[in-house]
């Protein structure tokens, strides 16, 4: 499964629309305790080594500061993840912050 890169408009979107929504900050754990919009924090080096909690999941949304982290992540479990939707936030955390 290819993963999708979406504005920060649609991604907060869909994140704001689904219930329990799979929303991970691949950002390192002092940018998130920083500023963050929730979900799990799991910085970038550790994502792969995590993909037992993830293989279930239908969707996974996937933010970082800028965008480049999250893109690189969300290349990575499209290749480990069959079936599963994911989602990469373009312009990150910067872009989202833009809206409000």
């Amino acid at each position: 499964m290819k993963f999708v890169e979406l504005d920060a408009a649609a991604f907060k979107s869909q994140i704001d629309s689904i219930s329990n929504v799979c929303l991970i900050d691949v950002r390192e754990e002092y940018e998130f305790g920083e500023s963050n919009i929730g979900g799990n924090n799991i910085p970038m080096g550790e994502v792969l080594s995590n993909l037992s909690e993830l293989k279930n999941r239908k969707s996974i949304y996937i933010i970082c500061t800028s965008g480049n982290r999250s893109k690189a992540i969300a290349y990575h479990l499209s290749k480990k993840l069959d079936g599963c939707f994911i989602y990469s936030c373009i312009g990150g955390i910067q872009a989202f912050n833009e809206l409000s």
